[in-house]
Protein backbone atom coordinates (compact mmCIF):
# COMPACT_ATOMS: atom_id res chain seq x y z
CA UNK A 1 0.00 0.00 0.00
CA UNK A 2 1.06 3.52 -0.61
CA UNK A 3 0.04 6.91 -1.02
CA UNK A 4 0.13 6.94 -4.96
CA UNK A 5 -2.37 3.99 -5.17
CA UNK A 6 -5.29 5.76 -2.35
CA UNK A 7 -4.92 8.86 -4.33
CA UNK A 8 -5.80 6.63 -7.45
CA UNK A 9 -8.71 4.91 -5.61
CA UNK A 10 -10.08 8.28 -4.11
CA UNK A 11 -10.41 9.77 -7.61
CA UNK A 12 -12.01 6.06 -9.14
CA UNK A 13 -14.31 6.69 -6.00
CA UNK A 14 -15.48 10.43 -7.05
CA UNK A 15 -15.62 9.84 -10.61
CA UNK A 16 -16.81 6.35 -10.87
CA UNK A 17 -15.00 5.92 -13.76
CA UNK A 18 -11.19 4.66 -14.61
CA UNK A 19 -10.47 7.28 -17.61
CA UNK A 20 -11.88 10.36 -15.85
CA UNK A 21 -10.30 9.30 -13.04
CA UNK A 22 -7.02 8.74 -14.90
CA UNK A 23 -7.71 12.14 -16.50
CA UNK A 24 -7.68 13.88 -13.11
CA UNK A 25 -4.56 12.70 -12.29
CA UNK A 26 -2.73 12.82 -15.76
CA UNK A 27 -2.12 9.13 -15.65
CA UNK A 28 -2.83 6.82 -18.04
CA UNK A 29 -6.10 4.61 -17.46
CA UNK A 30 -4.03 1.23 -16.90
CA UNK A 31 -1.90 3.02 -14.17
CA UNK A 32 -4.78 3.96 -12.54
CA UNK A 33 -6.82 0.45 -12.36
CA UNK A 34 -2.99 -1.35 -11.73
CA UNK A 35 -3.03 0.78 -8.28
CA UNK A 36 -6.57 0.08 -7.37
CA UNK A 37 -5.85 -3.74 -7.97
CA UNK A 38 -2.53 -3.20 -6.08
CA UNK A 39 -4.37 -1.78 -3.00
CA UNK A 40 -6.93 -4.23 -3.18
CA UNK A 41 -4.82 -6.99 -2.93
CA UNK A 42 -2.98 -5.45 -0.27
CA UNK A 43 -6.45 -4.96 1.60
CA UNK A 44 -7.58 -8.67 1.05
CA UNK A 45 -10.69 -6.86 -0.33
CA UNK A 46 -12.83 -5.76 -3.28
CA UNK A 47 -13.00 -1.29 -3.35
CA UNK A 48 -14.73 -1.22 -6.56
CA UNK A 49 -16.92 -3.22 -8.82
CA UNK A 50 -16.74 -3.20 -12.42
CA UNK A 51 -18.64 -3.95 -15.20
CA UNK A 52 -18.80 -2.85 -19.02
CA UNK A 53 -21.25 0.12 -18.15
CA UNK A 54 -20.21 0.87 -14.81
CA UNK A 55 -17.95 1.62 -11.86
CA UNK A 56 -19.54 1.38 -8.47
CA UNK A 57 -18.00 1.33 -4.47
CA UNK A 58 -18.36 -1.88 -2.10
CA UNK A 59 -19.44 -1.44 0.91
CA UNK A 60 -15.99 -2.13 2.13
CA UNK A 61 -14.94 0.58 -0.62
CA UNK A 62 -16.99 3.35 0.54
CA UNK A 63 -15.82 2.81 4.20
CA UNK A 64 -12.43 2.87 2.99
CA UNK A 65 -12.66 5.69 0.68
CA UNK A 66 -14.39 7.77 3.70
CA UNK A 67 -11.53 6.76 6.34
CA UNK A 68 -8.82 7.81 4.43
CA UNK A 69 -9.67 10.84 2.48
CA UNK A 70 -9.32 13.54 5.39
CA UNK A 71 -5.97 12.15 6.28
CA UNK A 72 -4.80 12.37 2.51
CA UNK A 73 -6.10 15.50 2.25
CA UNK A 74 -4.32 16.94 5.56
CA UNK A 75 -1.00 14.88 4.26
CA UNK A 76 -1.11 17.17 1.19
CA UNK A 77 -2.11 20.35 3.18
CA UNK A 78 1.16 19.71 5.19
CA UNK A 79 3.17 19.16 2.44
CA UNK A 80 1.89 22.72 0.55
CA UNK A 81 2.48 24.36 4.12
CA UNK A 82 6.09 23.19 4.70
CA UNK A 83 6.39 24.44 1.37
CA UNK A 84 5.34 27.92 1.87
CA UNK A 85 7.62 28.04 4.79
CA UNK A 86 10.57 26.45 3.37
CA UNK A 87 13.19 29.88 3.56
CA UNK A 88 16.20 28.20 1.12
CA UNK A 89 13.60 26.09 -1.43
CA UNK A 90 13.62 27.71 -5.24
CA UNK A 91 10.53 28.41 -6.50
CA UNK A 92 9.52 25.64 -9.24
CA UNK A 93 8.34 27.80 -12.32
CA UNK A 94 6.59 25.08 -14.56
CA UNK A 95 6.35 25.66 -18.43
CA UNK A 96 5.34 24.93 -22.04
CA UNK A 97 8.00 24.18 -24.33
CA UNK A 98 7.55 26.88 -26.58
CA UNK A 99 6.74 29.62 -23.73
CA UNK A 100 9.91 28.14 -22.08
CA UNK A 101 12.41 28.89 -25.17
CA UNK A 102 10.35 31.91 -25.75
CA UNK A 103 10.67 33.80 -22.13
CA UNK A 104 12.89 32.02 -20.03
CA UNK A 105 16.29 33.36 -21.22
CA UNK A 106 15.07 36.89 -20.41
CA UNK A 107 14.37 35.47 -16.95
CA UNK A 108 17.58 34.34 -16.66
CA UNK A 109 19.10 37.76 -17.19
CA UNK A 110 16.61 39.42 -14.71
CA UNK A 111 16.93 36.67 -12.19
CA UNK A 112 20.74 35.45 -12.36
CA UNK A 113 21.94 32.86 -9.68
CA UNK A 114 24.10 35.61 -8.19
CA UNK A 115 20.52 36.95 -6.57
CA UNK A 116 20.17 34.47 -4.88
CA UNK A 117 21.07 36.09 -1.47
CA UNK A 118 18.10 38.50 -2.24
CA UNK A 119 14.91 37.23 -0.28
CA UNK A 120 12.27 39.04 -3.03
CA UNK A 121 14.35 37.53 -5.65
CA UNK A 122 15.10 33.80 -4.31
CA UNK A 123 16.25 31.35 -6.82
CA UNK A 124 14.16 29.60 -9.45
CA UNK A 125 14.30 26.04 -11.50
CA UNK A 126 11.74 25.77 -14.54
CA UNK A 127 10.16 22.46 -15.15
CA UNK A 128 8.28 21.66 -18.78
CA UNK A 129 4.76 20.64 -18.53
CA UNK A 130 1.68 21.46 -20.61
CA UNK A 131 -1.57 23.56 -19.17
CA UNK A 132 -3.22 20.94 -18.05
CA UNK A 133 -0.66 19.39 -15.69
CA UNK A 134 0.23 23.13 -14.68
CA UNK A 135 -3.01 23.55 -13.10
CA UNK A 136 -3.18 20.56 -11.23
CA UNK A 137 0.37 20.81 -10.32
CA UNK A 138 -0.17 24.55 -8.97
CA UNK A 139 -3.37 23.72 -7.50
CA UNK A 140 -1.89 20.94 -5.48
CA UNK A 141 1.04 23.25 -4.55
CA UNK A 142 3.78 21.39 -6.39
CA UNK A 143 4.43 24.08 -8.71
CA UNK A 144 4.85 28.12 -7.27
CA UNK A 145 4.31 30.06 -10.84
CA UNK A 146 3.09 28.15 -14.45
CA UNK A 147 3.59 30.01 -17.59
CA UNK A 148 1.09 28.94 -20.45
CA UNK A 149 -1.29 30.30 -22.90
CA UNK A 150 -4.72 31.04 -22.09
CA UNK A 151 -6.63 29.54 -19.03
CA UNK A 152 -10.17 29.55 -18.10
CA UNK A 153 -10.80 30.92 -14.47
CA UNK A 154 -11.02 28.36 -11.84
CA UNK A 155 -11.27 28.16 -8.17
CA UNK A 156 -7.90 28.89 -5.72
CA UNK A 157 -6.07 29.67 -9.30
CA UNK A 158 -4.92 33.18 -9.57
CA UNK A 159 -3.91 33.90 -13.36
CA UNK A 160 -2.06 37.23 -14.12
CA UNK A 161 -2.21 38.23 -17.89
CA UNK A 162 1.26 38.94 -19.05
CA UNK A 163 0.43 39.58 -22.68
CA UNK A 164 -1.97 39.24 -25.61
CA UNK A 165 -0.90 37.78 -29.07
CA UNK A 166 -2.67 37.14 -32.06
CA UNK A 167 -3.35 34.22 -33.66
CA UNK A 168 -1.26 33.45 -37.27
CA UNK A 169 -1.29 31.70 -39.80
CA UNK A 170 2.04 29.92 -41.01
CA UNK A 171 2.86 29.80 -44.77
CA UNK A 172 5.36 28.86 -46.83
CA UNK A 173 7.10 32.32 -48.14
CA UNK A 174 6.13 31.53 -51.89
CA UNK A 175 1.90 31.02 -50.82
CA UNK A 176 0.10 33.06 -52.78
CA UNK A 177 -1.97 33.83 -48.99
CA UNK A 178 1.31 34.88 -48.10
CA UNK A 179 1.70 38.78 -50.14
CA UNK A 180 -1.71 39.81 -47.56
CA UNK A 181 -0.92 41.51 -44.72
CA UNK A 182 -3.67 39.47 -42.97
CA UNK A 183 -5.61 36.19 -43.82
CA UNK A 184 -8.84 34.58 -42.72
CA UNK A 185 -9.96 30.94 -41.84
CA UNK A 186 -12.55 31.21 -44.34
CA UNK A 187 -9.56 31.64 -46.87
CA UNK A 188 -8.46 27.88 -45.84
CA UNK A 189 -11.12 26.16 -46.41
CA UNK A 190 -9.42 24.09 -49.01
CA UNK A 191 -6.49 23.87 -47.46
CA UNK A 192 -4.88 21.61 -45.35
CA UNK A 193 -4.13 23.54 -41.63
CA UNK A 194 -1.99 21.95 -39.43
CA UNK A 195 -2.03 22.74 -35.22
CA UNK A 196 -0.45 21.62 -32.23
CA UNK A 197 -1.81 18.75 -30.33
CA UNK A 198 -5.19 19.60 -29.09
CA UNK A 199 -4.58 18.00 -25.55
CA UNK A 200 -2.12 20.38 -24.59
CA UNK A 201 -4.92 23.51 -23.69
CA UNK A 202 -7.93 22.36 -24.08
CA UNK A 203 -9.40 25.54 -23.25
CA UNK A 204 -7.12 27.22 -26.24
CA UNK A 205 -8.68 24.36 -28.28
CA UNK A 206 -11.76 24.78 -27.89
CA UNK A 207 -11.98 28.29 -28.88
CA UNK A 208 -9.76 27.52 -32.06
CA UNK A 209 -12.22 24.95 -32.81
CA UNK A 210 -15.30 27.37 -32.40
CA UNK A 211 -14.04 29.70 -34.92
CA UNK A 212 -12.79 26.87 -37.50
CA UNK A 213 -16.64 25.51 -37.10
CA UNK A 214 -17.73 29.08 -37.72
CA UNK A 215 -15.42 29.58 -40.66
CA UNK A 216 -16.48 26.54 -42.67
CA UNK A 217 -13.24 24.17 -42.57
CA UNK A 218 -13.89 20.24 -42.49
CA UNK A 219 -12.46 18.79 -39.71
CA UNK A 220 -10.74 16.18 -42.11
CA UNK A 221 -9.06 19.16 -42.98
CA UNK A 222 -7.03 19.39 -39.47
CA UNK A 223 -3.94 17.63 -38.62
CA UNK A 224 -1.68 17.88 -35.67
CA UNK A 225 1.59 17.90 -35.48
CA UNK A 226 3.36 17.28 -32.68
CA UNK A 227 5.42 20.52 -31.81
CA UNK A 228 5.73 24.04 -33.08
CA UNK A 229 9.15 23.04 -35.26
CA UNK A 230 7.44 19.61 -36.81
CA UNK A 231 4.51 22.18 -37.52
CA UNK A 232 7.09 24.58 -39.04
CA UNK A 233 8.97 21.93 -41.30
CA UNK A 234 5.54 20.00 -42.74
CA UNK A 235 4.94 24.24 -43.84
CA UNK A 236 7.48 24.51 -45.52
CA UNK A 237 7.94 21.37 -47.64
CA UNK A 238 4.47 20.59 -48.04
CA UNK A 239 2.72 24.35 -48.78
CA UNK A 240 0.26 23.10 -45.35
CA UNK A 241 -0.94 26.23 -43.59
CA UNK A 242 0.24 26.55 -39.68
CA UNK A 243 -2.35 28.31 -37.24
CA UNK A 244 -0.72 29.21 -33.87
CA UNK A 245 -0.28 31.94 -31.69
CA UNK A 246 1.48 34.43 -33.05
CA UNK A 247 4.59 35.00 -30.50
CA UNK A 248 6.09 31.76 -32.43
CA UNK A 249 7.15 33.86 -35.14
CA UNK A 250 9.98 35.20 -32.99
CA UNK A 251 12.06 31.71 -32.32
CA UNK A 252 11.54 30.36 -36.16
CA UNK A 253 14.13 29.02 -37.47
CA UNK A 254 13.25 28.69 -41.49
CA UNK A 255 13.65 31.58 -43.31
CA UNK A 256 11.24 29.84 -46.00
CA UNK A 257 8.45 30.57 -43.56
CA UNK A 258 6.62 33.70 -42.94
CA UNK A 259 3.82 34.68 -40.59
CA UNK A 260 0.07 36.53 -41.26
CA UNK A 261 -2.00 37.24 -38.33
CA UNK A 262 -5.35 35.92 -39.03
CA UNK A 263 -8.33 38.32 -38.88
CA UNK A 264 -11.22 36.63 -37.81
CA UNK A 265 -10.13 34.99 -35.16
CA UNK A 266 -12.34 35.43 -32.30
CA UNK A 267 -9.98 36.87 -29.82
CA UNK A 268 -6.17 37.04 -29.11
CA UNK A 269 -4.71 34.34 -27.66
CA UNK A 270 -3.12 35.40 -23.93
CA UNK A 271 0.11 34.43 -22.05
CA UNK A 272 -0.70 33.64 -18.74
CA UNK A 273 1.21 33.15 -15.26
CA UNK A 274 -0.56 30.62 -12.47
CA UNK A 275 -0.27 30.22 -9.08
CA UNK A 276 -2.36 29.30 -6.12
CA UNK A 277 -4.27 32.32 -4.80
CA UNK A 278 -3.58 31.98 -1.33
CA UNK A 279 0.19 31.73 -1.78
CA UNK A 280 1.39 34.80 -3.67
CA UNK A 281 4.09 35.39 -1.36
CA UNK A 282 6.50 38.83 -2.50
CA UNK A 283 8.65 36.16 -4.06
CA UNK A 284 6.32 34.98 -6.13
CA UNK A 285 4.83 38.60 -6.72
CA UNK A 286 8.28 39.60 -8.21
CA UNK A 287 8.95 36.89 -10.31
CA UNK A 288 5.37 37.25 -11.89
CA UNK A 289 6.12 41.08 -12.58
CA UNK A 290 9.08 40.32 -14.12
CA UNK A 291 7.63 37.92 -16.44
CA UNK A 292 5.01 40.67 -17.37
CA UNK A 293 7.70 42.93 -18.27
CA UNK A 294 9.62 40.33 -20.10
CA UNK A 295 6.29 39.33 -22.04
CA UNK A 296 5.87 43.36 -22.30
CA UNK A 297 8.72 43.49 -24.70
CA UNK A 298 8.33 40.95 -27.35
CA UNK A 299 7.44 43.07 -30.38
CA UNK A 300 6.02 40.35 -33.32
CA UNK A 301 4.43 43.13 -35.09
CA UNK A 302 7.76 43.26 -38.46
CA UNK A 303 7.30 39.17 -38.65
CA UNK A 304 3.54 39.70 -39.78
CA UNK A 305 4.47 42.11 -42.84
Amino acid sequence: MNLRQMECFLAVADELHFRRAADRLHLAPPSVSGAVAGLERSLGSRLVERTSRRVRLTPFGAEFAAAIRQPIEALHQAHRAARLRSAHRDLVVAHTPELGQLILPGLVDAWPGAAADDEARGRWRPVPMHTPEQLAAVADGEVDVGLCWSVPEQPGIASAVLGAFPLVAVLQASDPLASRHEVALTDLRTRQILITPRADNPYLESRLQADIIRAGIPRTHIEEAGRYDELAVHVATRGHVGVHPGPIALTNSLPAVVFRRIADASDSVRICAISRAEARTSSIAALVASLRSIVGSLDIDDKLT
